[in-house]
């Protein structure tokens, strides 16, 4: 082994130990499904905003999104702008909702939140909500193993099928263990690795640009060319707005679209926690999304087109990384590229196994059994252990990029989830239980029914699907309104006196 390698692998095996004790330490602090599932308000504010921003922008930020700029150029702001500014909208307009909803109804997971905030069956509005958190979290988690595999064997030189096993089992075992203790608690010092990447590196590569007067940036895209200088990829008119309205259709894919962020502002504890949380994760989103598109401008300034990037635009990161930093400095950056899959896919998996053991199982195959708190945990556990191992067969399967998985896997899920928590925190009791089954059909058939038949390269479907879905609630919801209770009898029996 290299002088480098003995670095890297220093550094990886370090961080990888570290997550192990965060999952054994989480382990001694679960006594119930709640402690397992959301954390029992154990949480920190900025522990819990640390972990949603690292949970949602993980291997996209760190892979997807350098490659995007590099590929793309100017045009690739309005991503991160319709992202960022999603995100902030949300910590500042649904996280109250979601703590509130949480603590009025004693919800665990937000499959749970929606059916307990509907009169009627819960039973069909929980197996559909579990249905659609499953199979689009399934794929969802399959890309971040993948990503990790993708790092395993494209900077280690192991084979991919080891790299996907070694994420995969890691992820799984601390999920297993401490819940979403252990998974928000490492996720926040993934984030704070991740900071360290997209800051540290970025950084140094746009001082040596600076002070270099052989190189710019600007002029480095025009040279490119393919529209690279222009801030609308060299597109005008109707063209130049489609892109727009596509990159910053990143805006709608939070807004209470992702059942494993929903999850976070569901766990917060009360409004400090919650104040703390949204200039924590501003700070982070805004800081991390501005690092990751220039380390992709600066990967075209300084290198072109190398071949480390023919085919698979997201080795960027890992190539920028291996180039411009010194070998103890690698193994660190490189443990946080690491670091930003296992972010989302922990988060993810926990949440697919909530909806799997506890909404499934738990409330509706054994509706009215009264398990004991130790049963709880097993059932969450081994719910965590099926999910995980659904989630590694996907991704040893799967060879579509990352940013494609993530850009599928979102709008299915926001097209559902998204109405649903909208128009239930905003639009009250006008909105029945009709109307959320309307939506989980709708938008997810819809968003299967466009990528398969390949429209999305027409019109992106983030720009159909959760349209659809709104729709399909607001018209469910008129045509089979919620019944609403009356309360005449006091009035009727005081009249008779």
């Amino acid at each position: 082994m290299t002088s480098f390698d003995s670095n890297v692998a220093a550094g990886l095996i370090g961080y990888l130990i570290l997550v192990a004790i965060l999952g054994y330490w989480g382990s001694k602090h679960i006594e119930s499904e709640s402690d397992f599932f959301l954390g029992g308000e154990k949480l920190p504010g900025w522990a819990l905003a640390l972990s949603e921003r690292s949970s949602d922008m993980s291997g996209w930020l760190l892979l997807g999104l350098p490659g995007l700029a590099w590929a793309t150029g100017l045009s690739s702001v309005w991503v991160i702008v319709g992202a960022a500014g999603g995100a902030i909208f949300q910590w500042i307009v649904f996280s109250r909702p979601f703590m509130e909803g949480r603590k009025e109804t004693g919800a665990v997971t937000p499959v749970g939140l929606i059916a307990e905030k509907l009169p009627g069956d819960q039973d069909t509005i929980r197996s559909l909500t579990a249905l659609v958190t499953f199979i689009f979290f399934m794929g969802y988690v399959g890309s971040q193993f993948l990503a990790g595999g993708t790092i395993f064997q494209d900077v280690f030189g192991v084979s991919p099928t080891v790299g996907l096993v070694v994420v995969a089992v890691l992820i799984i075992l601390y999920s297993i263990a401490g819940g979403f203790l252990a998974v928000v608690w490492t996720d926040a010092m993934q984030a704070l690795l991740m900071v360290f990447t997209l800051i540290v590196l970025p950084g140094m590569l746009l001082v040596q640009v600076i002070t270099d007067p052989s190189l710019a940036i600007m002029r480095s895209l025009e040279a490119s060319g393919g529209g690279r200088a222009s801030w609308f990829g060299g597109a005008t008119g109707g063209a130049a707005l489609l892109l727009l309205g596509a990159n910053l259709s990143w805006f709608f894919g939070t807004l209470g679209g992702f059942p494993h962020l929903d999850a976070r502002f569901m766990a917060l504890r009360s409004e400090s926690d919650r104040r703390v949380g949204i200039l924590v994760s501003t700070v982070w989103g805004v800081l991390t999304s501005i690092g990751a598109i220039l380390l992709g401008l600066l990967a075209r300034t300084l290198h072109g087109a190398p071949a480390a990037f023919e085919g698979n635009r997201e080795m960027v990161l890992p190539f920028m990384i291996t180039e411009h930093t010194p070998d103890i400095v690698s193994g660190i950056l490189l443990a946080g590229a690491l670091a930003a899959m296992m972010s989302t896919a922990d988060s993810q998996l926990i949440v697919a196994s909530s909806a799997a053991a506890h909404d499934i199982y738990t409330k509706v195959i054994n509706k009215g059994e009264d398990f004991s708190e130790k049963v709880q945990i097993r059932i969450s556990r081994l719910g965590t252990l099926a999910v995980g191992m659904v989630g590694l067969g996907i991704a040893y399967f799967t060879e579509s990029l990352v940013y494609t998985l993530v850009s599928y896997s979102a709008t299915g899920l926001f097209s559902a989830f998204g109405p649903a928590f909208t128009l239930l925190f905003f639009w009250g009791d006008n909105l029945s239980k009709q109307g959320v089954l309307a939506a989980f059909i709708a938008g997810p058939v819809t968003t299967i029914i466009w990528v398969a038949f390949g429209f999305t390269d027409i019109v992106t479907v983030r720009l159909v699907a959760p349209p659809v879905g709104f729709a399909a609630a607001i018209i469910g919801s008129f045509i089979w309104p919620r019944p609403h209770e009356t309360t005449q009898s006091e009035p009727t029996s005081a009249m008779q006196d």
